[in-house]
């Protein structure tokens, strides 16, 4: 079950995953496993016939100390002044002694309860006062084959570096695991089962990760658990668990960061020297052999509102850290993509009579489990099912063409150059993911520019007939598992007909091939600007155009060989006719996104922009529409080609435009079924009472008149033409290219009637306004969204006092909520900022709870910000929230000078949010300032409260 993209670009970005740069993320929750490879030894193909190990960047220092704990050390000064740490722990829930437990998952939640030196909240205070933010799934995550803890920091303070690698040390051998901490820590752990996984999603996920893991060691060892065993698990489990696979044979050591090595080095022995050496149990072993004939299931929930069938082949896995193993990720790389292409194709010519357009991609479920997949609508899914099968099939008989052949070589060739292009600004936390990687599964951490040489000379000696071959090996070594997901058993095919529907499927001859473009556009002639100007505060240039465009540019080396483009202007669909949100919003930009632009079809964008790092995402909302993109820096012609073909060229065709229909069902089935979508509505509803113009949800009576040609004319209502479009673009390139690209691609766009936004928002509703989402009979998330809003001046200092209460405020309910009550997962606050319509502050927050308890959660949360209003934070609770401020704003990329530069549309220059303005108004930030926005914000008689309750 893969999740579908919808960008434009390369739809399998591989190369990351294949050079082992981004195998493990630090916010994976424990329902969804990290992607990781297997240890060495697991791979199952008997053609891994190099096991030559891949060599190391000597800019790494990997030691191991004297009781076995394995380290990895880089001096890196990007982003300068932080510090990436990292335990990593080989074992995860496939190490647990039954399955259902969840008790390494477990574990993991009490590290954060206190240890010996940190007993308590003293861990958590030293982590804030550091700066280190905290929060679920922020700081570790357990999967199936692993647990891994992180901790980002800037070392400007002294100390901020010892206690890191004292909390590490501590956590690798010191936990208490005292038995009130596992009492209160069981409801969160509970809650969290409950939140993610008795959902009508976590209903599905739970039923494909069994069908998924049936028959290999990972049966039944989900990392949340079961309700009965996070209910059961004692202290002894946790105990026995921790002395078994905590021990330093079996861990490593991280650290990447603006330090000498030696340093480093010097830090690790100092913390991690002492543990006693032990030796873990054997682990499982992981290795299956795939079912070589089809697997059919079903897999219903009442509260599914989308149905649809999900197809996926085992892949083998392969051991990524040999040379043998390299050679055959490649091969598993190219062929995924080459399919892609081929049922990209198909579906453009008609030949699968899907709704959505396929999106074939690589993905793991586990260290061990690797898989083929796509998911796909239709209103006949055994008949679609045939179709694509064929497909498939045609593919295996008669073998791939040259021409796919080279687009996914040539795919894989763009994203080596980019990786070349940016190596220079690789920062702490992508190293450290690299390290993590390594030493789970092996992953690729050679120099760069050896691993680029060394696939690109795999790339030289492979051909269509080698990966055709290799095609045919996969098909025939696993059969494919095909899980139709519906509401109700009646809405979907059975598990007979899924396996008549591939029975009835065969091979067909070979299609004739659409053509691919040389080029998106022939490069319109350029405009001069009507000015050009130098803004020296900014360090920035400006090109003004007679059409009422302005082209604003930092030339930036944060993120090198990069370009980053925001485009905006304003209007949104507050100038459109009631009702016109979702379809302007949503249907409209996406139809435009998934059709061709020009002369081209989607096939020959998609084609082109494989072979390129380029993608622009048109975008409306309530008042102001524009364009979002990025590419690499010798792609930056293209990626401002693609801005000016979706403004004077954009297309809605017929598959983007059924695509785009069922994807407006799908809304209002959501709507009416899913507690999220149901949350937004009633929030809506509640705040702006039945007015058609906020309703994020169509009609259905709007999508059975909707026509593709109306669907285009909402999109080229607000992104046909230019009158005060700002394009935003920070990165890598110099000012000459940029000016004489905007004369091309920017002053030559055409000129429109000049308009902005309208206000359409009532007043605030009085009082406080209640509603409830009455959960459907499979669900069991209650919990609750609290929503406030004040009309407050908005400006740059006013923000940054908005970030620092943020802070303070998660920091309460995560102390005061989630850990004292001990029966809330989800606890969490966001404030955002608006200048348009009118200057508004609005705070939400969300909390999950235990359904016997989530009246003390609300009361809770109402008593913190009442008291934040009133009082005002403690000077700690102040300090710390001003230091994990401070290290997010250190974290600046090229967002940071995009939203500057856009900013200059609304306000005066000496009021921009820029990185000086924002660090020196931070340390100006007093407990009367956060009282202060607190007490206009939070009214304790005047919010909004949506309440998910059980049917």
């Amino acid at each position: 079950m893969k999740e579908a993209t919808h960008e434009r670009g390369n739809p399998v970005r591989t190369v990351l995953w294949l050079l082992g740069s981004a195998l493990v993320t630090a916010a994976c929750s424990a329902g969804e496993p990290a992607m990781t490879q297997p240890d060495a030894g697991t791979e199952q193909v008997a053609d891994d016939s190099d096991p030559t190990p891949l060599p190391v960047d000597p800019a790494v220092r990997i030691g191991t100390l004297d009781n076995g704990l394995t380290y990895y050390l880089r001096s890196n000064d990007k982003p300068g002044s932080a510090l990436s740490v990292r335990l990593v722990v080989n074992a995860g829930s496939v190490n647990e002694p039954a399955p259902g437990l969840g008790v390494a998952h477990f574990l993991e939640h009490m590290m954060f309860r206190g240890t010996e030196n940190f007993p308590g909240d003293d861990l958590n205070d030293k982590l804030r006062r550091i700066g280190v933010e905290l929060g679920p799934d922020l700081n570790a995550y357990t999967s199936y084959d692993e647990t891994v803890y992180s901790l980002d920091l800037s070392i400007v303070q002294p100390e901020a570096v010892q206690i890191a690698f004292e909390v590490l040390s501590q956590w690798a051998h010191a936990a208490t695991l005292d038995l009130v901490d596992i009492s209160e820590e069981r409801g969160v752990v509970r809650d969290e089962l409950r939140t993610n996984f008795e959902t009508a999603d976590g209903i599905i996920f739970t039923a494909f990760d069994r069908l998924y893991t049936a028959d290999t060691r990972y049966e039944g060892y989900l990392p949340i658990g079961t309700q009965e065993g996070i209910e059961a698990t004692t202290q002894g489990d946790l105990r026995a668990f921790y002395e078994d696979w905590y021990v330093p044979s079996n861990m490593a050591v991280v650290a990447v960061g603006d330090l000498p090595l030696d340093d480093l080095e010097y830090l690790v022995v100092e913390h991690f020297d002492h543990l006693a050496a032990s030796t873990s149990p054997t682990p499982p072993d992981i290795a299956y052999t795939p079912d070589p004939a089809p697997v059919s299931a079903v897999v219903t929930s009442p509260g599914q509102a989308v149905g649809f069938l999900s197809l996926d082949i085992p892949i083998p896995t392969r051991n990524a850290g040999t040379v043998g193993g390299q050679r055959l990720l490649v091969m598993d790389t190219l062929v995924g993509t080459m399919l892609a292409d081929r049922l990209g194709a198909a579906y453009e010519r008609g030949e699968l009579s899907q709704v959505d357009a396929p999106h074939w991609e690589a993905f793991d479920h586990t260290r061990g489990l690797r898989y083929y997949g796509t998911n796909l609508r239709a209103d006949d899914l055994a008949a679609a099912l045939t179709e694509l099968w064929s497909v498939m099939l045609t593919v295996e008989t008669h073998g791939f063409i040259d021409a796919e052949f080279g687009r996914a070589v040539g795919a894989i060739d763009a994203d080596l150059q980019f990786d070349l292009d940016r190596e220079q600004t690789t920062s702490d936390t992508d190293y450290a993911a690299m390290y993590v990687a390594h030493f789970l599964a092996g992953a690729d951490i050679g120099p760069l520019r050896d691993r680029v040489d060394r696939v690109s000379a795999l790339l030289d000696e492979m051909s269509v007939a080698d990966l055709s071959d290799h095609y045919r090996t996969i098909m025939k070594q696993a059969g494919p598992l095909l899980i139709a997901v519906g509401n109700d058993p009646d809405s979907v095919p059975t598990a007979a007909e899924l396996d008549s529907a591939i029975e009835a499927a065969g091979p067909g001859e070979p299609p004739e091939p659409i053509p691919d473009v040389e080029q998106l556009v022939t490069a319109p002639d350029p405009i001069d600007p009507v000015s050009v100007d130098r803004i020296e505060d900014l360090d920035a240039y400006e090109w003004s155009f007679a059409n009422g465009a302005r082209v604003m540019f930092i030339e930036s080396g944060i993120a090198e060989g990069r370009v980053d483009m925001l485009a905006v202007s304003q209007g949104g669909w507050t100038t459109l006719d009631p009702g016109d949100r979702p379809l302007a919003e949503i249907l409209a930009t996406q139809a435009v996104s998934l059709s061709g632009l020009g002369s081209m079809t989607s096939t020959q964008v998609t084609r082109f922009l494989n072979g390129v790092n380029a993608s622009v995402t048109p975008y409306i909302n309530e008042t102001e529409e524009g364009f979002w993109g990025n590419a690499a820096a010798v792609d930056i012609e293209v990626m401002l080609q693609l801005l000016y073909l979706l403004i004077t060229a954009p297309q809605v065709d017929d598959p983007a435009f059924r695509e785009t229909i069922d994807a407006g069902n799908s809304l209002i089935a959501l709507a009416e079924t899913d507690p999220g979508w149901q949350e937004l509505v009633a929030r809506i509803e509640a705040r702006y009472g039945d007015s058609d113009w906020f309703d994020p949800i169509p009609s259905p009576e709007a999508l059975e008149t909707l026509t593709p040609e109306a669907l285009l004319d909402l999109y080229r209502r607000r992104l046909g033409d230019v009158d005060d479009l700002v394009v935003a673009v920070v990165g890598d390139v110099d000012p000459e290219t940029v000016g004489q690209l905007a004369r091309r691609y920017v002053g030559s766009l055409p000129a429109g009637e000049a308009d902005t936004y309208l206000n359409r928002r009532p007043s605030e509703p009085a009082g406080v306004v209640r509603r409830d989402v009455v959960l459907t009979p499979d669900s069991a998330a209650t919990g609750l969204t609290i929503h406030h809003e004040a009309l407050i001046d908005v400006n740059a200092t006013v923000e940054v006092v908005s970030d620092v209460l943020t802070v303070i405020l998660n920091d309460r309910l995560l102390v005061d909520v989630r850990e004292d009550i001990g029966a809330s997962y989800t606890m969490i606050s966001e404030l955002t900022t608006q200048l348009t319509p009118e200057p508004t502050i609005r705070s939400l927050i969300v909390a999950s709870g235990d359904p016997d308890r989530i009246d003390d959660i609300r009361a809770e949360i109402l008593r913190i910000v009442e008291e934040l209003a009133t009082d005002g934070p403690t000077p700690q609770d102040l300090d710390q929230a001003i230091a994990v401020v401070g290290v997010d704003y250190g974290l600046i990329d090229n967002s940071e000078g995009l939203a500057v530069l856009v900013r200059r549309a609304h306000v005066d220059d000496d009021d921009l949010p820029t990185q000086q303005r924002r660090q020196n108004d931070l340390a100006r930030v007093t407990a009367t300032d956060i009282r202060n926005l607190a007490a206009e914000l939070y009214d304790p008689h005047q919010r909004i409260e949506i309440a998910y309750v059980l049917g």
